[in-house]
């Protein structure tokens, strides 16, 4: 007798998303060092999906909190089966950066270090776009960065 074992592999759902995200700062003056601890805040809808997410993590700077809120949703996203992600953020330094691009100013390891994480992730992804939006689209994300800030 001879016995078959034929595997079958549950398919993962695959989801469309669109990630809005933002990071927060309290007391920051613009100084770097003088901030402590960043609220990140992410909304994912779409495609049978409304996670949101508010969290509080260690950083030093607004830019910081803005990666590490996208980090954080690209994370997300991608143990949840998003295939496809618009990423909106009002952080144009990001957007940049998350797009392969940074000016001379914005050249510093740091930084560096958390592109290099995004683009990373994005290849991930089957489609991925990182967009600017205007701050006041970013309401959810906002609200959510703040809430632990």
């Amino acid at each position: 007798m001879q016995t078959t074992i034929i595997k079958t592999e549950a398919k993962k759902k695959k989801f469309q998303a669109t990630i809005y995200t933002d990071g927060a700062t309290v007391g920051h003056n613009g100084k770097l060092g003088t901030v402590k601890e960043v609220g990140l805040g992410c909304w994912i809808v779409g495609d049978e999906l409304d996670i949101k997410i508010a969290q509080r993590k260690d950083g030093i700077s607004n830019n910081e909190a803005e990666f590490k809120a996208l980090i954080t949703a690209m994370e997300v996203c991608l143990n949840v089966g998003v295939t496809e992600a618009l990423f909106k953020l009002d952080s144009m330094i990001v957007v940049n950066r998350a797009n392969g691009s940074s000016r001379k100013k914005e050249k510093n390891a740091r930084m560096g270090n958390f592109q290099k994480k995004v683009l990373e992730l994005s290849e991930k992804f089957e489609k991925v776009e990182f967009v600017h939006i205007p701050r006041e689209y970013n309401g959810i994300a906002d609200d959510l960065s703040k809430k632990f800030c």
